[in-house]
Formats: structure tokens, C-alpha cells, sequence
């Protein structure tokens, strides 16, 4: 049984993607952010995931991308291999889902945000692998 009614599955089959409020509950996502922002403010680096440079008057170089933090943070993995996540990717995908990176993207003010882009150009994953 999908977790997703037809309009949604209609929506990400027509739009490419979908909006799933309320996966989360607000403790969860509280306990995420929290979690993040405390690595934040510490500005410790982690070599190859999160290198800060905290001098720097760029927004995104004091704050930039986390990379693959369910590596190093057992929230962020939580989050990743959640089941109710897994349910949802399944059903729209048509098949066991694999997680491949996580990501946590600060966008702070003055910031211009994450450009279009396509991640499989970068992954080059193929069905199945």
C-alpha cells in the first residue's frame, strides 16, 4: 500500500517533484536544526566534508554546505535511512531505494542559494546500482 494518494503520485509523475509536509514531526526537525547549528557556531571543520572559513565576508564560505553528514552526525544518518522516507522514495520510484549522499545547504541572508543543477551529472548512478 503506497503512503502517497493518487494526486500526489500525479504530482511528482507531472512536476518532477513533491512537497511531503509533516513527514517530520516539529521535534524532529527542531532536533535536526538544533544539531546543525550547533556544528555551525562551533566552526569546527570536518577535512572534506565542511571546511568554514570563518573570516571571510561570503556568507556561503562562513556557512557552507554540510557534505554527507550522516558520515559523522547520527541525526543526519537517522534522517537519511528513516523508513518513513524509505516508504515514500519506494513508492516513487517503484523500487527499493539507495541512499547515495546527503547534504545540508545554509542559506543565510545575502546569500544567492544553490544553482539549478542535475546531481546525477555528478553521481552518475545508473538504475539499480
Amino acid at each position: 500500500m503506497s503512503p502517497l494518494t493518487a494526486q500526489q503520485l500525479d504530482a511528482w509523475r507531472g512536476d518532477g517533484y513533491l512537497i511531503l509536509r509533516g513527514l517530520w514531526n516539529d521535534d524532529e526537525v527542531t532536533a535536526c536544526a538544533d544539531r546543525v547549528m550547533t556544528m555551525a557556531q562551533r566552526g569546527e571543520p570536518i577535512p572534506g566534508l565542511w571546511e568554514p572559513v570563518s573570516a571571510d565576508s561570503d556568507p556561503l564560505k562562513r556557512y557552507p554546505r554540510f557534505m554527507h553528514p550522516h558520515r559523522f552526525d547520527r541525526i543526519a544518518r537517522s534522517m537519511l535511512l528513516d523508513a518513513r522516507v524509505e516508504r515514500v522514495v519506494r513508492a516513487l520510484i517503484g523500487e527499493e531505494p539507495i541512499a547515495a549522499q546527503s547534504m545540508i545547504y545554509f542559506k543565510p541572508p545575502g546569500a544567492l542559494g544553490q544553482a539549478l543543477h542535475q546531481d546525477n551529472y555528478y553521481l552518475r548512478v545508473q538504475p539499480h546500482t
